[in-house]
């Protein structure tokens, strides 16, 4: 008795189908690591700013005044002095914290907008920092201290605690 032994493969139709949902998946898998990129990028700078937040705090103590400038609040005068890998200058406007964007390693997407850090005062005589698109937290604007600007980034870029 001969036993007849058929070799089964795959079609050509079966291959370029599993092909090209590979290459569905590879598109959205680049999409959403390149967001993830360029708002890890702006985290940093957000992170990187942070350090302007006790001089203004200071300043704002001692005088009772939100700092006109960087100056005002003890640090050096020009806004490009801080700059990292991401940012470009970070600039003080009557206490409000202005982030540029545009570091020598920067996202082409991010490079030249904003995103600003406005200090509040609470009942508790504490300030607390929104970022971005965040709600108002709740106290007042410092004396003197300049209006909150929205950022100029698309809010698909913004971290979660500046949405």
């Amino acid at each position: 008795m001969v036993m007849s032994h058929r070799c089964r493969g795959f079609t050509l139709i079966e291959l370029m189908i599993v092909v090209a949902i590979i290459g569905i998946l590879a598109s959205l898998a680049v999409s959403a690591y390149q967001t993830y990129t360029v708002r890890a990028q702006i985290s940093e700078g957000i992170n990187f700013a942070a350090g302007a937040k006790d001089p203004i705090v200071d300043a704002y103590t001692n005088g009772g005044v939100a700092p006109a400038n960087r100056a005002a609040s003890g640090m050096t005068p020009l806004p490009t002095d801080s700059r990292g890998s991401y940012v470009s200058s970070v600039e003080i406007t009557d206490g409000r914290i202005d982030v540029t964007f545009g570091g020598t390693l920067a996202h082409q997407d991010i490079i030249g907008h904003i995103v600003s850090l406005t200090p509040y005062e609470t009942d508790g005589n504490t300030v607390l920092w929104r970022c971005g698109n965040a709600p108002v937290p709740g106290g007042v604007p410092l004396k003197g201290g300049a209006p909150h600007v929205a950022p100029s980034l698309p809010v698909r870029y913004l971290p979660a605690n500046c949405r």
